[in-house]
């Protein structure tokens, strides 16, 4: 699934106008839509299940993600999402879970039967922690045996750009995604590849998480770096 030669570039999207975006990552082309069920309007089953099938129609990788309140999501009971992962791994290709969830076990579980893969993220929207921080963010996750290991901090300063970008090359044997929020954490966006990021995260017409760089945007970055 994953390339050597640029990072797959993932698409956050809810419900909304849904299939006219899919038209346009399509025309841009998008690897993953992340579909971001947190956000929908209807959690009834049958309509998420729908708009998986939707999103895999055009042949997208599909990420599912039901995101907890405290990580940028809404307020969705656990076993509410635990029945929503369920229902709609038919579909997905990836299940993304928080590392400080109650449930994050069981997703990894339902992965791994299901034949899925398994995407375990953490999210600071306050701070960049110190290096010895964010290793033992990657090291608690890794003991999960998750197929991913996302981690997003707020970036404030360049130095907090150097510390996210340090401790992923130092980990880059593992599949990781290292974010960078914030207009300063923009270039972990494109040069996170370079030291072991394999997924970047771009938006068309609203953007889901501070910094993220317009899809047309990150392309031609990448171009001009020569990984796309």
């Amino acid at each position: 699934m994953f390339r050597k030669n640029r990072p797959l570039i993932a698409l956050p999207v809810d419900d909304k106008n849904l299939e006219d975006v899919l038209k346009k990552a399509k025309e841009k082309s998008i690897d993953i839509i992340e579909l971001r069920i947190d956000q929908f309007s209807n959690l009834d089953i049958s309509y998420i299940k729908e708009k998986a099938k939707l999103v895999k129609d055009y042949n997208f990788f599909l990420l599912a993600t039901v995101r907890c309140k405290e990580e940028g999501g809404t307020d969705i009971p656990d076993q509410d999402r635990l029945n929503i992962f369920s229902e709609i791994s038919q579909f997905a290709d990836i299940l993304d879970i928080e590392l400080k969830s109650q449930i994050n076990r069981e997703v990894i579980k339902l992965a791994y039967e299901k034949g899925k893969m398994s995407l375990v993220s953490y999210h600071d929207f306050e701070k960049t922690p110190d290096e010895e921080e964010i290793q033992s963010i990657i090291d608690e996750a890794s003991k999960l045996n998750p197929d991913i290991i996302k981690y997003a901090f707020s970036v404030k300063n360049i130095d907090d750009v150097g510390r996210i970008l340090s401790v992923t090359h130092k980990n880059r044997d593992k599949n990781l995604v290292a974010i960078g929020m914030g207009e300063l954490g923009k270039i972990t966006r494109v040069a996170g590849f370079f030291f072991g990021s394999v997924i970047s995260y771009t938006f068309i017409g609203k953007s889901f998480a501070p910094g993220q760089i317009e899809a047309d945007r990150l392309i031609e970055e990448m171009k001009f770096y020569g990984i796309y």
